[in-house]
């Protein structure tokens, strides 16, 4: 059996995720709600994130990137597609952390999504994929001044 996912992102009211090899807004709120929720666990990030990063892995988590064309990094775990991870023998979640190639990839075997929504449109390059079709609406997490952390649930065929 395959393993499943759960996924974690910020996006615009335009979708936005990031322009210019960077998150287009600092909401220190949000990082320390996105600590909490992956503390301890797996966090899978496509080659432009780990660059996004300074190529630092995030503490208190494993960090995979995916790649074809880095060698292993220091506090990294590098493989050359998501299907490496079906491999993996671990108790821990497996978080998608970004970018847009691996949300895109990784979304046919997402069950959670964790979306914090910023409440304004902004200018970018980069976009999170349409996934509303396929999931449900779960619920708020929190609302907060200029952003709301939302809760889905991939739909379920009756």
């Amino acid at each position: 059996m395959s393993k499943r996912f759960k996924a974690i992102a910020a996006m615009s009211l335009n979708r936005v995720i990031g322009k210019d090899n960077d998150i287009p807004w600092r909401i220190p709120e949000d990082w320390k709600w996105v600590k909490q929720k992956t503390s301890g666990h797996i966090i899978v990030m496509g080659r432009r994130t780990f660059e996004s990063l300074d190529r630092r892995p995030l503490p208190n988590r494993e960090n995979i990137v995916v790649s074809r064309t880095l060698s292993e990094t220091e506090g990294f775990q590098v493989i050359r597609s998501l299907s490496e991870l079906n491999d993996f023998k671990t108790d821990k979640e497996i978080w998608i952390f970004g970018g847009a190639k691996i949300y895109r990839s990784a979304l046919p075997k997402i069950d959670e999504l964790f979306l914090t929504v910023v409440n304004r449109v902004v200018d970018g390059d980069v976009f999170f994929p349409e996934f509303e079709e396929e999931f449900d609406f779960e619920g708020f997490v929190s609302i907060e001044t200029g952003f709301r952390i939302k809760h889905y649930r991939r739909r379920t065929l009756p």
